[in-house]
This record gives structure tokens, sequence and C-alpha cells, in this order.
């Protein structure tokens, strides 16, 4: 091998600093790319999670409601609250464990109970108030 083989074969041993700058970006914009999506999966599931937690609330105060059908509204548009505190008290949810998955704060608030008379039904809906 002649002396310019030789010396160009030594030159190859590393990469070039575009080579290594361009590498440098595609794993940058791999790191953003799955960093937007984990983070799109957490805010979905924590949405998830509250709405999960906002049903069971609900569907302890429609069992409160089967069991004290004389304190249920029975006049058309007629509404009552129930506390949050009253429902784990009487032992129809455990309060203690309903956090805001986005704040880690306690939940706090009541369920609102309205009578239609027109569908002759209950609807329940759950009010988050400051603690």
């Amino acid at each position: 091998m002649s002396m310019n083989m030789m010396e160009s074969v030594n030159m190859k041993k590393g990469f070039t600093l575009i080579e290594l700058l361009v590498v440098i970006a595609l794993l940058g914009i791999i790191a953003v790319l799955v960093t937007t999506s984990i983070v799109s999966i957490m805010n979905s599931s924590k949405s998830s999670l509250s709405e999960t937690q906002k049903n069971t609330i609900e569907d302890a105060a429609k069992k409160w409601g089967t069991i004290n059908v004389d304190k249920m509204p029975y006049n058309d548009g007629d509404t009552m609250d129930i506390d949050i505190k009253d429902l784990s008290d009487e032992g129809y949810i455990d309060s203690s464990d309903l956090k805001d998955p986005k704040s880690g704060k306690k939940i706090c608030g009541v369920v609102r109970i309205s009578y239609e008379a027109d569908n002759n039904q209950y609807s329940y809906e759950f009010v988050q108030e400051d603690c």
C-alpha cells in the first residue's frame, strides 16, 4: 500500500463534527416526541381518574338516596346538596382516597340532587368546592 492510502485509512477512524451534530439533533427530536407523548398520556390518565372519582362520588350519593328517600327532594325543580363529608361519615364513600389527580389536593364538594317530575327521576351532579 502506498503512503497516501494508509493516511486516508488512518483518518477515517472517528466521526466528523457534522455527523455527531446530526446524531445529537436526531436524538433531541426523538426525546421531544417521546416526552410529548408521555405527558399527553399522563394528562389523559389524570382526566380519566378525575372522571372516575366524580362518578364514584355520584354513585355514593345515589346509594345514599335509596336509603334516605324521606330526605330527597320531591317537587319538580327542587334540589338538595349532600356533602362528601356526610357521605363519608355515613359509610357510603371513603373520602381519604379522594385526591385531585392534577393537584394532589383533597377533593371537597357536594352532590347536587334534583328532581325532575317530567321524567320522574333524580339527577346527580358533583359540584367541586374549595376545602
